[in-house]
């Protein structure tokens, strides 16, 4: 293998890793951090305990759904 060839191998794969933690590092930011609700802020129906231990919403699961599909 070429020299030429192996240092834009490296390039590639450099760039790749770059965008790769740039696309990790916006949705961490785009992930709502902090307490659950209790209730939805759509709806207002109860959103299950179950739901809201796993991660921070503030929405039931019907009402995210249809909030990501707009």
């Amino acid at each position: 293998m070429s020299a030429a060839w192996a240092g834009g191998t490296d390039a590639i794969i450099e760039r790749m890793d770059k965008m790769t933690a740039l696309f990790i590092e916006q949705t961490k930011n785009s992930i709502y951090t902090g307490e659950s609700a209790e209730f939805c802020e759509e709806c207002g129906e109860p959103i299950p305990e179950s739901r809201r231990k796993v991660i921070a919403c503030k929405y039931c699961l019907p009402c995210q759904s249809a909030l990501e599909k707009k």
